[in-house]
């Protein structure tokens, strides 16, 4: 029976690792392995069997220390249907097909919804939105605030941004951990062109400094992201954030609770390179999509705690000072006096924008675009025509 026992508890081990599932699979894995070392040194005698009580006692030791991690981290409980990510080139990950996909997060405490929601993905794997069938687009790039976690589709900002603007054809190219370095790449390999189309008026990207943690290959979930270094204070992409022996060590470091407990905090914290990186990768997206399509790029920027900032050497104005320099248009969106009069604009428990935010936001935008930038839209007033003749 111990032997019997050996490859059965071998190939839950691999069962585990390989679908990284539940989200205390790790946990797990260590709790296997430490009854695959003791059944082993049961079948051993001497020396063999003394070292693998010896192994089987520090893996026990990392199997302890990683439950107490477990159950001392901030928890969350995400349930979605299979596919909704899957590893794609170029971008890294993405939705795997076209469909209906469901998404429920859950407080794991109390059991408590925190929130219930479907994503539709269209044909071309985009959050699906809808919008007027013309050739021109505007095209919302980004990430999870953008594609809309948490949110139905009929809540997203592009989509709510689509329904102030019924004469324009708006897409989401959003997509889940998404960073600038996406946007970049995306428009250096025209990835997304044929969706584009041909006759593009306006990028939009939402960005917020923290976003520097994802072009910095810091998050713990970007090791497929496209990396991006300067070169004469350039950014010049470098393949994957990871890959090969050490995408494989990141990814074991990742999945354990113990690892994020001790050494997240520290590791992900941002310094004056990381903010200078996230800085010039927008800043070359933003000459990109001028010189390659031709169009603006209007930036919504959310900003960050002082507190995040600190030891960088930057703040949000200084940030944003250098977008607008660059030819961003910089709108700043953090709604954080409507938030103070008590405006619910962050999901309870999540920290997603809710509806509202996305509502209020997508009102900015089209104000802003309707004074400084109305020569991108379809029907532009006659003050626009004369700014984009002069």
């Amino acid at each position: 029976m111990r032997l019997a026992a050996l490859p059965v508890l071998a190939g839950l081990i691999a069962w585990f690792e390989v679908r990284r599932q539940p989200a205390s699979f790790r946990l797990l894995s260590f709790a296997l392995v430490f009854l695959t070392a003791a059944d082993l040194a049961s079948l051993l005698r001497g020396a063999a069997r003394d070292c693998l009580l010896v192994a089987a006692s520090l893996i026990f030791g990392l199997f302890a220390i990683e439950a107490a991690a477990y159950v001392m981290k901030p928890g969350q409980i995400i349930v979605s249907s299979d596919g909704e990510t899957v590893r794609r080139p170029v971008i890294g990950w993405g939705p795997e097909r076209a469909g209906r996909f469901h998404s429920q997060k859950s407080d794991p405490k109390t059991g408590a919804l925190i929130y219930s929601a479907d994503y539709t993905i269209d044909s071309n794997l985009l959050r699906e939105t809808h919008s007027a069938d013309v050739k021109s687009t505007i095209a919302f790039f980004g990430d999870s605030i953008t594609f809309g976690v948490g949110l139905n589709d009929a809540d997203t900002l592009p989509q709510q941004f689509a329904d102030l603007e019924p004469e324009e054809r708006v897409i989401n190219l959003a997509f889940t951990g998404y960073g600038p370095q996406h946007f970049l790449r995306e428009m250096e390999t025209g990835l997304f062109d044929s969706v584009i189309g041909p006759q593009p008026r306006l990028f939009v990207f939402l960005t917020t400094p923290w976003h520097a943690e994802r072009t910095s290959c810091k998050a713990s979930w970007v090791v497929s992201a496209p990396r991006y270094v300067l070169d004469n204070g350039e950014p010049v992409f470098k393949g994957s954030c990871y890959k090969g022996a050490a995408l494989q060590l990141q990814q074991f470091l990742w999945n354990s609770a113990a690892y994020h407990l001790v050494f997240d905090p520290d590791r992900q914290k941002a310094n004056h390179d990381d903010i200078e990186l996230y800085i010039r990768i927008l800043l070359a997206a933003v000459d990109l999509a001028k010189t390659k399509y031709g169009v603006p790029t209007l930036i919504p920027f959310l900003r960050s705690s002082d507190e995040y900032l600190r030891g960088t050497g930057f703040t949000n104005d200084e940030i944003t000072a250098r977008l607008a320099a660059g030819g961003a248009h910089v709108v700043d969106v953090s709604l954080l006096r409507e938030e103070s009069a008590g405006a619910k604009i962050s999901i309870p428990g999540d920290g997603h924008p809710t509806a509202l935010a996305n509502r209020l936001r997508a009102e900015m935008l089209r104000a802003y675009i309707s004074h400084d930038l109305a020569y991108t839209l379809r029907v532009p007033t006659a003050d626009a025509v004369s700014a984009r003749q002069n």
